[in-house]
C-alpha cells in the first residue's frame, strides 16, 4: 500500500456529524490516527476474547438458521395436513400422521 494510488485519499470514517471523515489515513493504513490508524490490534488472548464479547450485541439471531430449517419443517407439515383435510372433504381417504421428530 505504498504506492500512492492504491491509497484511499481520505480517511472515510464515518465521524459523530455523520460525515466522513477527511483526514488523511496513517502510512500503510486506511485510517487517519483518530479512527484507529495507530492501533495494533488485540495481542492477548484475552484481548481478542474481549473485543468479540463487545461485539456480540444481543441473542436475537444466534443459531437463527436453525430455527428457521424447524419453522419451515412445520409449515411443511401443516400445509401437507391442510392438503389430506382437503382431500379427505372431497373423497373418503384415511389419515395418518407422521411422528413430529
Amino acid at each position: 500500500m505504498n504506492d500512492r494510488a492504491q491509497r484511499p485519499i481520505r480517511c472515510g470514517a464515518k465521524t459523530r456529524s455523520g460525515m466522513p471523515c477527511a483526514k488523511f489515513p496513517m502510512d500503510g493504513k486506511r485510517r487517519c490516527r483518530l479512527h484507529g490508524g495507530l492501533s495494533t490490534g488485540p495481542k492477548t488472548e484475552a484481548g481478542r476474547a474481549a473485543i468479540a464479547a463487545a461485539h456480540y450485541k444481543h441473542g436475537r439471531y444466534v443459531n437463527w438458521r436453525e430455527k428457521r430449517a424447524k419453522e419451515k419443517y412445520y409449515l411443511g407439515e401443516i400445509k401437507r395436513v391442510m392438503q389430506r383435510a382437503r382431500e379427505a372433504g372431497q373423497g373418503t381417504m384415511t389419515f395418518t400422521a407422521s411422528p413430529i421428530q
